[in-house]
C-alpha cells in the first residue's frame, strides 16, 4: 500500500496547547460575564411577572440594558465555542486525553451556570410586546438574532415558568447530557477484536470498505460484540436520553401538545407537512433503493447483501489500489474548480493550513465532521482516512461543509448558525460534484463503474438505510413513553424498523445498530437522521440547476448557503428556486436523477 500522508490539524493559532494561559484568561472573561447575568436574573424574573400580568412600563425602560446583556451573552458565545471545540478536538484525536475530557466538563458546567442567569432575560424578550420585540431587534446588537428569537417566538404555548426553566436548564448537564458523554466515552475507549488484534472503532468501521468480504464481516462481528458487551450501558443511555426528553415534552404540553416531531422539525426549520411528505414520497419510491442492493449483491456475487456489505468497493478494485491524501485533496481541487476556482483554492487551503485532522491515532474517535472557530472564522475537518474511494468522498462530504461556512465568515455569528436539514446542502452537493468529476475523467469502462458505484452505493444507505434509522428512533421513543425499553425490545424494534425499509433485501438485520450508530446516543439532537436524507434530495435538485445557470450558478449557490441561518427550509426554497418542498414533486424530481444514475451503472 502506498504512504497515505494522511494530516494532524495545526490548532496553535487557538491554543498552544491544552494548558496554554490564555485558555484560563478567556475561562474568566466567560466567568466575569456570568456574574454580571447572575446579577440581574432576579430583576429580570420580576419582570416576568409584570409582562405576564400586562404591564410592560419598566421592560420597555430596560430596552437598552436589554440590549447591553443580549449582546454580552452573544460575545460570550464566541469565547465558549472557542475553548470547547479546542477541547473537543483534541479529544476526539485521543478520546482518552483526560486533560482535554476535564476542560471539555469544566467548560459545560459554566455554560450550564451562564445558561441559567441568561435564561430570564431571554423568556422577557420571548414574552414581550410585538412593537417591543421589534425595536429589540432593530439593533447592529442584537439584528443577528431575528430568525432564532423569532423561532422561539412560536414556542410560547410550551414555555414553562422562569424557575422551572432555569431548573431544567441547571439539571441537563448532569442529566441528558451526561448519558451523552458516557456514549463517547464508551465508544471512544472501546477495542474490538478482529483476527486477535485489538483495534479502537474508527479503524474497525474503515474494514467496511475493504474488498474482502470475509474481512468486513469480520469487522462487523466484532463491533457487533464489541457493543454486545455494553449494550445493558447503551440500553441505558438510549432509555434516558429519550426518557428525559418524553418527560420535558410531557410537562410542555399543558396549554399545546408538543409532539417531538414537532420538536424536532422546528429545530429542523421545516414543518411537519413537509416532513411527512419526504418521508412518504421515499417510502413509496423504496424500490429504487431496494434494486440498488439486488444490483449491488449482483456484482458481488452473491445473492443478497449483509449488513457488512453496505459500503462494499466495487469487487474488482483491490485492496492495494488506495487514493492517498495529497491526492484525494487535488482530485477535489479539481472537481470543485469545474463549479469555481474559489472552491478549488478552498479545499487546497484546507490541506495547505492544516485545517484537516485525518490521522488514524490510537483511541481515535469514530465517524467524520466538520467543526471551526468562530473567534478566528476558521473550519476544521475530523475523520480517520484509509485512501478508500468512499474516504475520498467522505472527504469531500466534510470539506463541503467547511465550505458552507467559509462563504459565511462575514456574518454575524448568529446568522451563521444553519439547521441540519439545510447542513447536508453543501456537504452532500460536493459529494456530488466530485462523483460527477470522476465519472467525466475515468479512462475506462471499469474506472467508470467503480466512481457510479460510489454513487449508487451512497444512494442506497440515503434512501434506505436513513429512513430505517427515522423509523427506529420512532418507534422506539413512543414506546419509552409507555415503559422502560429493555435490551431485547430495542434489538426487535431495531430489526422491525430494517425490516420495513429493506424489506427482504440483506441476508439479516443488523440487531446491534442502535447501539453503534452514535447519531441516537447524541443528546443535544434528536432524530440526528432524516435531515441527511432532505439534504441529499435536496442538494440533488440544486446540483440539477448547475448545467442550466451557467456561469450563474455559483454566486447564487453562494447566495443560497448564506441565507441557510437566516430562514426556513420552506422560505429558502421558495425564495431561490420558487419551488414549494411540502408537496411531492419537488422530492419526486430529485429521486428521478437518482433513477438515473441506476439506469446510467445498469447500462454499462
Amino acid at each position: 500500500m502506498k504512504n497515505l500522508q494522511t494530516a494532524s490539524w495545526d490548532n496553535t493559532n487557538i491554543y498552544s496547547n491544552l494548558h496554554d494561559p490564555k485558555i484560563e484568561s478567556d475561562y474568566k472573561i466567560i466567568e466575569t460575564n456570568t456574574k454580571t447575568l447572575e446579577s440581574k436574573s432576579a430583576f429580570y424574573t420580576q419582570l416576568i411577572t409584570q409582562i405576564e400580568n400586562n404591564d410592560f412600563t419598566e421592560l420597555y425602560k430596560q430596552m437598552e440594558l436589554t440590549k447591553e446583556l443580549t449582546r454580552l451573552s452573544l460575545d460570550s458565545d464566541i469565547i465558549f465555542y472557542k475553548i470547547a471545540g479546542y477541547a473537543s478536538t483534541c479529544n476526539s484525536v485521543n478520546a482518552l486525553d483526560y486533560d482535554a475530557k476535564a476542560l471539555i466538563d469544566k467548560v459545560m458546567q459554566l455554560s450550564t451556570e451562564f445558561s441559567k442567569a441568561l435564561k430570564p432575560i431571554q423568556i422577557c424578550v420571548q414574552k414581550s410586546p410585538v412593537d417591543f420585540f421589534a425595536a429589540f431587534l432593530d439593533d447592529p446588537r442584537t439584528k443577528e438574532l431575528t430568525y432564532k428569537l423569532t423561532k422561539e417566538r412560536k414556542e410560547l404555548d410550551h414555555l414553562l415558568s422562569v424557575n422551572e426553566e432555569v431548573l431544567l436548564t441547571g439539571f441537563k448537564q448532569d442529566g441528558i447530557s451526561a448519558w451523552g458523554k458516557l456514549y463517547k466515552d464508551i465508544s471512544g475507549s472501546m477495542k474490538v477484536n478482529i483476527d486477535g488484534n485489538l483495534v479502537g472503532l474508527a479503524t474497525a468501521n474503515n474494514l467496511y470498505s475493504h474488498s474482502d468480504r470475509p474481512t468486513r464481516e469480520k469487522a462487523y462481528r466484532a463491533i457487533n460484540e464489541g457493543w454486545r458487551q455494553n449494550e445493558i450501558s447503551a440500553c441505558s443511555i438510549l432509555n434516558s436520553i429519550n426518557g428525559w426528553r418524553n418527560e420535558d415534552f410531557k410537562v410542555r404540553s399543558t396549554k399545546k401538545p408538543l409532539h417531538y416531531l414537532d420538536k424536532s422539525c422546528l429545530t429542523s426549520g421545516i414543518t411537519r407537512e413537509t416532513l411527512d411528505t419526504l418521508m412518504q414520497v421515499t417510502y413509496d419510491k423504496r424500490s429504487v433503493g431496494q434494486e440498488i442492493l439486488s444490483m449491488m449483491a449482483g456484482e458481488l456475487s452473491i445473492d443478497k447483501l449483509g449488513p457488512w456489505d453496505l459500503m462494499a468497493p466495487k469487487p474488482e478494485v483491490t485492496s492495494s489500489e488506495k487514493t492517498s491524501y495529497p491526492e484525494a485533496i487535488a482530485i477535489i481541487k479539481e472537481a470543485f474548480n469545474e463549479v469555481n476556482p474559489e472552491m478549488g483554492a478552498f479545499a487546497q487551503m484546507m490541506m495547505d493550513k492544516k485545517w484537516i485532522d485525518c490521522a488514524d491515532t490510537e483511541n481515535r474517535s469514530q465517524g467524520a465532521y466538520c467543526t471551526g472557530f468562530p473567534s478566528v472564522r476558521e473550519p476544521r475537518v475530523f475523520m480517520t482516512y484509509d485512501g478508500s474511494m468512499k474516504n475520498v468522498i467522505t472527504l469531500a462530504h466534510e470539506i463541503g461543509h467547511a465550505y458552507h461556512s467559509w462563504v459565511m465568515r462575514d456574518l454575524p455569528f448568529n446568522e451563521t448558525h444553519y439547521t441540519m436539514t439545510l447542513a447536508e446542502t453543501a456537504s452532500i452537493f460536493a459529494e456530488t460534484t466530485v462523483r460527477d468529476y470522476l465519472l467525466r475523467t475515468s479512462k475506462s469502462k471499469d474506472e467508470l463503474k467503480t466512481i457510479l458505484w460510489q454513487e449508487i452505493q451512497s444512494a442506497q444507505s440515503l434512501l434506505i438505510n436513513i429512513p430505517s434509522r427515522f423509523e427506529f428512533e420512532k418507534r422506539f421513543v413512543e414506546l419509552r413513553m409507555k415503559k422502560n425499553v429493555t435490551v431485547p425490545e430495542t434489538k426487535e424494534l431495531m430489526i422491525a424498523s430494517q425490516k420495513y425499509w429493506y424489506e427482504n433485501t440483506l441476508t439479516e438485520y443488523d440487531e446491534m445498530f442502535w447501539a453503534s450508530k452514535l447519531h441516537f446516543s447524541i443528546s443535544g439532537l434528536s432524530f440526528y437522521n432524516y435531515p441527511y436524507l432532505f439534504g441529499y434530495l435536496f442538494s440533488m435538485g440544486i446540483y440539477a440547476k448547475k448545467d442550466s445557470l451557467g456561469a450563474d450558478f455559483h454566486s447564487k449557490y453562494v447566495e443560497l448557503l448564506r441565507d441557510t441561518g437566516r430562514m426556513t427550509a420552506e422560505e429558502l426554497v421558495l425564495k431561490h428556486f420558487n419551488e414549494d418542498i411540502s408537496k411531492k414533486e419537488f422530492w419526486l424530481r430529485s429521486i428521478r436523477i437518482v433513477e438515473d444514475s441506476v439506469k446510467k451503472y445498469k447500462n454499462l
